[in-house]
């Protein structure tokens, strides 16, 4: 899937070389400069060509995967962790086929909803930079009524942790109880430590967005798909 012709989604012809096993980054390099590596009928040298969306290659008369990367959407279930592997407690990557994907962030064992699954590790660093500032939505529910001036107080940052000021955040009400959370930044417990702070106490947590992408309401717990092409442009707008 690829997200236009200067999109962060396309990717450089060893970097699909690496992803096929077929050495670091130094070799297939050189694979490409010694001619190894066909697209279509034509021999590439050029490392940085970069992979078109109807391009097929080839190494040395052998076809490889000219689109290795995957980006998955999951909607994840209540009481598994965001990890690849874990001794104690149920994993996500045990609900997916492709097991050389990871979770882009993490939701703690209780938090339900969008999750970003991926095997593309520069999308996954460009993702979790702080300055990038994705956007993340969540639909929480509190054990207290949730007062107006709630949405003041996120606006203007709540303290957590005695001493952090967390960065400005959006609240918008659904009911007494209920209310949608918007943020750009991701610490730990964050949601759940701003409604602590008001002497509050969050009693379910779902993420319904997360980079500009709504979560797939036709998803159950535990499902996922790939990310259409409609929602990998906005992902890839997110980043520029």
């Amino acid at each position: 899937m690829i997200a236009g012709e200067e999109g962060i989604l396309i990717k450089y012809l060893y970097l699909i070389l690496m992803k096929n096993q077929l050495g670091n980054a130094k070799q297939c390099k050189n694979l490409i400069k010694k001619g190894h590596v066909f697209i279509h009928e034509q021999c590439i040298y050029d490392p940085y060509y970069l992979i078109k969306k109807e391009d097929k290659i080839y190494v040395d008369g052998n076809s490889i995967n000219a689109h290795p990367f995957q980006y998955f959407m999951m909607n994840k279930p209540q009481g598994y962790i965001c990890a690849s592997y874990d001794k104690e407690n149920p994993y996500l990557l045990q609900l997916m086929k492709e097991k050389d994907c990871y979770c882009v962030g993490r939701l703690d064992k209780d938090t339900t909803g969008f999750v970003l699954l991926t095997n593309d590790a520069s999308l996954s660093k460009k993702l979790l930079l702080p300055q990038n500032h994705v956007e993340k939505v969540y639909q929480v529910k509190t054990k207290y009524p949730i007062f107006k001036n709630y949405k003041t107080l996120f606006e203007q940052g709540i303290i957590i942790d005695k001493t952090y000021l967390c960065q400005p955040a959006k609240l918008e009400m659904i009911d007494s109880y209920q209310c949608h959370v918007t943020l750009h930044e991701g610490k730990y417990h964050q949601v759940k430590k701003m409604f602590m702070s008001l002497s509050n106490e969050v009693v379910s947590l779902k993420r319904i967005s997360f980079a500009g992408i709504l979560l797939d309401e036709s998803l159950q717990p535990g499902e996922y798909r790939h990310l259409n092409e409609e929602e990998m442009t906005i992902l890839e707008k997110c980043l520029r």
